[in-house]
């Protein structure tokens, strides 16, 4: 998917310089753009279903001139040609008017919401940032202004970058509908808002958001898995740090984070700070479980320690509630891993349990340096 953004300089600088074309004959209707985010149960499964406005090989889908000019455009980085039809697959495109390589912003319809339109900025920096929602194509004076503040700053209501294949949206939620992914620190000195950080396929089934199958966390190496085949696990969230990576599995496509979740599988990588043993953290992590899961007694854990890549310790408890809570520790290089397990009690879901977790230590054996 990557392999596009090594052209996308060449052709940005050939359609930056649209040649002579006649004036576009339609007309936009909409003078407002949807307000959003509305802070409600929606908001989430509408920016998921925006994610493929985003994510389209822009190299390739964008024309190489205008099928007819609408007007010039004052911006912040120079005059930008604006035109487009409005039966043109992108209705509306702004591309620089001096034959310099620059953003692109364009306007496209959202295939998963019809009647939905958004207006969407593309960088050479291989970063992609959604502006707007309308319910219909804008007017040109409507676009003018847009695009002259989405030109003006990267921020946006959704953005996507290349290199990480990473969707990223937020929300101030209301009425306890929180996304999966909560707040806390950023590498960059920022913070992360409060809403889903995923890692979004191009292709595959749209009701999940999951990381790409060639996204790797750059200093350890370990890309979480993309499915676990057979397990009921099926809503991935991450968060990836520079030297911290947490992948969490969990039951069912609700992206609404829900304590009761029966299956849920999480596991963690962090560099080893000067002096830390897996033990320190193995003896931390139970400590945790005992103070909060209603232990009943000790169960035999379905996968056993041993030698590397099978993890350094292991303990497993039965619950007030039914269900199993495991917790494995082990290491590889210069990283401690952990793998936490809730489950149902069965010999089935110890037996799954049991190639989940070997699986992930196999992974972390594998791939992490």
């Amino acid at each position: 998917m990557l392999g596009w953004l090594s052209t996308l300089g060449a052709v940005l600088l050939l359609a930056a310089a649209p040649a002579p074309a006649a004036p576009c004959q339609t007309q936009g209707a909409v003078s407002a753009p949807i307000a959003f985010p509305r802070n409600d149960a929606s908001d989430v499964p509408f920016a998921r279903s925006m994610v493929p406005v985003i994510l389209p090989d822009v190299a390739g889908a964008l024309p190489a001139a205008l099928t007819c000019t609408r007007s010039t455009v004052r911006t912040a980085l120079g005059d930008y040609v604006l035109g487009g039809e409005n039966a043109d697959a992108f209705p509306r495109i702004a591309m620089r008017a001096d034959g310099k390589g620059g953003p692109v912003a364009y306007v496209v319809s959202a295939p998963e919401v019809s009647g939905t339109f958004a207006l969407v900025v593309h960088t050479q920096g291989g970063t992609t940032i959604l502006k707007r929602f309308y319910a219909g194509i804008p007017t040109d004076e409507r676009l003018a202004d847009d695009i002259r503040a989405a030109l003006a700053d990267r921020r946006g209501i959704m953005a996507y970058e290349a290199k990480r294949q990473m969707v990223q949206y937020g929300f101030t939620p209301t009425g306890g509908f929180p996304p999966p992914v909560p707040s806390g620190p950023r590498t960059d000195g920022g913070s992360v808002v409060t809403g889903p950080q995923i890692m979004v396929l191009s292709s595959g089934d749209p009701q999940l958001l999951d990381m790409a199958n060639g996204m790797r966390h750059t200093p350890s190496g370990f890309a979480c898995r993309e499915r676990f085949d057979g397990a009921a696990v099926l809503l991935k969230t991450i968060d990836p740090r520079s030297d911290y990576l947490s992948c969490g599995y969990r039951a069912g496509t609700d992206l609404r984070f829900r304590e009761a979740d029966p299956v849920r599988y999480q596991i963690t990588l962090i560099k080893a700070p000067p002096g830390a043993t897996a033990r320190e953290i193995f003896d931390k992590l139970s400590a945790s479980v005992h103070g909060g899961a209603h232990i009943k007694g000790d169960h035999l854990p379905p996968l056993s320690t041993g030698s590397a890549p099978a993890p350094e310790f292991a303990a497993a408890w039965d619950t007030e509630g039914a269900s199993v809570q495991a917790v494995w520790v082990g290491k590889a290089g210069d990283w401690l891993a952990w793998v936490l397990a809730q489950y149902p009690r069965s010999n089935a879901n110890d037996a799954e349990a049991g190639k989940i977790v070997g699986a992930l230590f196999t992974q972390v054996g594998e791939q992490v340096r």
